[in-house]
């Protein structure tokens, strides 16, 4: 028979409580996705109810999501200050593009 060592009560206590936050982290990873699964279900839901009543219209394509939002979502975007954002976006990446080749 083999010889097997007592398991003292500070061994028995971290099993324990490893194995409860264990517990813990797969019981909060099963309910991230059931809340995911669940907010996307009623997102769709209310999508089709608005759809159904013909209150929005979705965009078939990618490319023209900008139109839409400025036709449909009832927002007045500034085209020369979102170019003026764009600018300064490209702006910052050749400074950091720059600073990259120097020593």
């Amino acid at each position: 028979m083999a010889f097997r060592t007592r398991l003292s009560v500070s061994d028995i206590l971290h099993r324990g409580l490893v194995w409860s936050l264990l517990g813990v982290s797969v019981w909060g990873i099963v309910m991230i996705g059931a809340v995911h699964q669940n907010t996307l279900r009623a997102g769709r839901e209310a999508l089709a109810k608005q759809e159904a009543l013909g209150e929005v219209q979705v965009p078939k394509q990618i490319g023209v999501l900008e139109d839409w939002t400025r036709t449909h979502a009832g927002c007045d975007l500034d085209v020369q200050e979102e170019k003026k954002e764009i600018e300064l976006a490209e702006a910052a990446q050749a400074v950091l593009k720059g600073r990259a080749n120097s020593p």
